[in-house]
C-alpha cells in the first residue's frame, strides 16, 4: 500500500492506520488503509486493483462508511483540540516538504555542540546555588575566546558533571574540544568531545529532590543584605526629608544568559 502514497499514522500510538478485519479469531481477508492524501487513494485504485499479492488477486475500492444500528452519542470519538489538529497538520506537511540532500562530507549540526564532563560534582550546588551561574559564565567566557559561544547548558544533577557548550561553527567546536580536553578546572581534569546528537543528559529528579532544590533556591534568593539603619540611628534627625536612603541591592544573580 505504501507504493501509492504515505499511509496515515495514529497521532497517539504512532502506528500506521491499517486495520485487518477478523471473524472468530481468523482474518477475513478484508483490510482498511488510510492515506494522508486523497490522491493516494485514486492511485491505489489504478495500480493495486486487480493485482496479485502472494498469489491472491486483490480487489481495491474506496471505503464506504455507513452507520450500523442506532446512533449512540456516548460512543462518539472525542474531538481533538485545535492545537492538536494544527500540530498533526504540521507533522503531515513536513512529510511532504522538500529537504535538500546533505553534501558529501558535510558534518551534522550536532557536532557544533561540545560535551564537557567532570566539570563539577552535583553536591557542590547544595549549599551554593549561585555556583551554577558562576560556572556557566566561566565556561561561556573560556569558550568565547575560541569563537562565538551561543549558549551553555549546565546539567547540575548529572553525576558526571556534564556541561554542554553550543558554538556557532564546527571549527569553533573543534577548537573548544582541543582546548578543554585534558585541561584542569577547579582541581578536576575535564574531558571534552563533540556531541553525538543522541545522548540525553537531563536527569529527572524525584518529588523529594525537587522540593529540596526549591527550598534551597528560596532560601538563597531570600537572603538580603542587613537592614539599613533608620534616620534616628543614623543621626537622631526625625526630619523625613533627611531620612537615610536604604542602599540599593545589586541583583547580580538575575543576570542570566538571554539567548
Amino acid at each position: 500500500m505504501g507504493k501509492c502514497g504515505l499511509v496515515m499514522k495514529d497521532p497517539t500510538t504512532s502506528k500506521y492506520k491499517i486495520k485487518l478485519y477478523e471473524k472468530n479469531g481468523c482474518l477475513k481477508g478484508d483490510a482498511l488503509c488510510s492515506y494522508i492524501k486523497v490522491d493516494s487513494v485514486d492511485l491505489a485504485l489504478q495500480i493495486l486493483d486487480g493485482s496479485y499479492i502472494r498469489s491472491n488477486q486483490v480487489k481495491v475500492e474506496r471505503a464506504k462508511f455507513t452507520l450500523k444500528g442506532e446512533f449512540d452519542p456516548t460512543k462518539k470519538p472525542k474531538q481533538k483540540k485545535r492545537k492538536e489538529k494544527e500540530k498533526l497538520k504540521k507533522k503531515q506537511e513536513a512529510l511532504f516538504a522538500w529537504k535538500p540532500e546533505k553534501l558529501r562530507g558535510e558534518r551534522p549540526k550536532c557536532e557544533k555542540v561540545v560535551v564537557v564532563k567532570n566539570a563539577f560534582q552535583p553536591q557542590e550546588f547544595n549549599n551554593n546555588v549561585e555556583l551554577i551561574l558562576e560556572l556557566k559564565e566561566d565556561f561561556r567566557d573560556e569558550a568565547g575566546k575560541l569563537g562565538n559561544c551561543r549558549r551553555v547548558e549546565i546539567y547540575d544533577a548529572h553525576p558526571e558533571g556534564v556541561v554542554q557548550i553550543f558554538m556557532s561553527g564546527h571549527e569553533e567546536a573543534d577548537a573548544v574540544v582541543a582546548n578543554f580536553n585534558g585541561r584542569f578546572f577547579g582541581g578536576k581534569r575535564l574531558t571534552a568531545e563533540l556531541y553525538d546528537g543522541v545522548t540525553r543528559f537531563k536527569i529527572n529528579e524525584t518529588d523529594a529532590e525537587r522540593d529540596q532544590r526549591l527550598a534551597q533556591w528560596e532560601k538563597f534568593i531570600s537572603e538580603d543584605d542587613p537592614a539599613p539603619k533608620n534616620s534616628e540611628q543614623a543621626g537622631g534627625n526625625n526630619d523625613p526629608a533627611e531620612a537615610v536612603t536604604p542602599p540599593r541591592e545589586d541583583n547580580d544573580d538575575d543576570d542570566n544568559d538571554s539567548e
